[in-house]
């Protein structure tokens, strides 16, 4: 091996270091900020009828009663319900709204 190929094997090496660094920084800001980067939606490739489009569906989290604390909320093509569980601790989505006070 000559002088040049362990450079160039160096340099390869540094440039995919460095990849990495940036990489977990930015994994690490998204978690710290609450996100979670690697939950990834799979393609809409021959679904089923009758069952959601995964490129409709996004969660999300919010107070909605103001209470300090989050409620997940699913919004699926512009409509959003509340993922909750029931008394036996299975998900059950709930038609939600917000109804403004007159």
């Amino acid at each position: 091996m000559n002088n040049k190929t362990k450079a160039d094997i160096i340099a390869a090496s540094a440039g995919i270091g460095f990849a990495l660094l940036i990489n977990g920084t930015s994994f690490a800001t998204f978690y710290l900020l609450g996100y979670q980067p690697t939950n990834f939606i799979p393609r809409d490739i021959k679904i089923e009828t009758g069952f959601v489009e995964p490129s409709k569906l996004e969660i999300k989290l919010r107070d909605i009663d103001k209470n300090g604390r989050n409620e997940t909320l699913i919004e699926y093509d512009g409509k959003s319900y509340l993922l909750k569980l029931d008394e036996q601790g299975n998900p059950k989505v709930q038609a939600y709204e917000i109804v403004t006070k007159e």
